[in-house]
């Protein structure tokens, strides 16, 4: 059976039922597309040589980058604006996922991105973020729960032709599920968006220099009956190996 590893913020397995939760969300959606999943949790001695991220590289038929909070706004040149909700991620991850995606990609191994994943994906090629979607983009959708009093957030987003999200989904348009305050701001070199929210915001980012190399900016294990869901994790385990 082919095996994903999927990266996390944690070490081990978390003590909260939320985070517990939220991991098997991703678990459950790679092993429902026929596959068995693993979490590539952060080593403790952070890796120092890349041993254990070469080992998981030749161990992994493909690899997942989980949703998790925000990269430091001066990995892609910028001071973090005030009042912009910017709450950075644990530093020892992108790290890790740097390494490991360094050498997945080297190896001809697929990668997918979600949420968080899709950002650092397009900032590891050197592209950049919109901070807080509210305070930068103009008359923008409602993207995530929170002071607005919403609860579970969906809408839209629109897939262009010619892509290979479109290829994978097989529709010009489909209904997901929303839950970030940042976004694509500029692409990185040799990066596409193939796919759009109703306010022409950028929800995915995909690159044609490997055989798999996808991110999307909405949840898709959250919504496991969704058609979209399911196509998106059967064509990434179908590209493992």
């Amino acid at each position: 059976m082919k095996r994903i590893g999927i990266t996390f913020s944690h070490r081990a397995w978390p003590d909260d039922e939320d985070n517990q939760r939220r991991i098997r969300f991703y678990m459950n959606a790679v092993e429902a597309a026929g596959a068995e999943a693993e979490p590539m949790w952060l080593p403790d001695d952070g890796d120092p040589d890349g041993e254990a991220a070469e080992r998981a590289a030749r161990d992994f038929d493909g690899m997942l980058v989980s949703g998790g909070a925000d990269l430091p706004p001066s990995f892609y040149g910028e001071e973090t604006m005030p009042n912009a909700g910017v709450t950075i991620i644990n530093l020892e991850r992108p790290a890790w996922e740097a390494a490991l995606l360094k050498r997945f990609l080297e190896r001809g191994k697929p990668a997918l991105g979600i949420c968080y994943g899709c950002q650092f994906f397009n900032v590891w090629r050197g592209g950049s973020l919109l901070q807080d979607i509210p305070t930068q983009w103009t008359e923008p959708i409602i993207h995530a729960p929170g002071a607005s009093g919403h609860g579970n957030i969906r809408h839209t987003v629109r897939i262009l032709p010619d892509t290979h999200l479109h290829r994978i989904v097989g529709e010009e348009e489909i209904e997901v599920v929303s839950s970030h305050h940042q976004a694509i701001a500029r692409l990185a070199e040799g990066a596409q968006t193939s796919a759009f929210a109703p306010d022409r915001l950028a929800e995915s980012v995909e690159f044609s220099d490997a055989p798999f190399f996808l991110g999307v900016q909405w949840p898709p294990e959250r919504d496991p009956e969704n058609p979209g869901t399911q196509r998106q994790f059967a064509a990434f385990v179908a590209a493992c190996g």
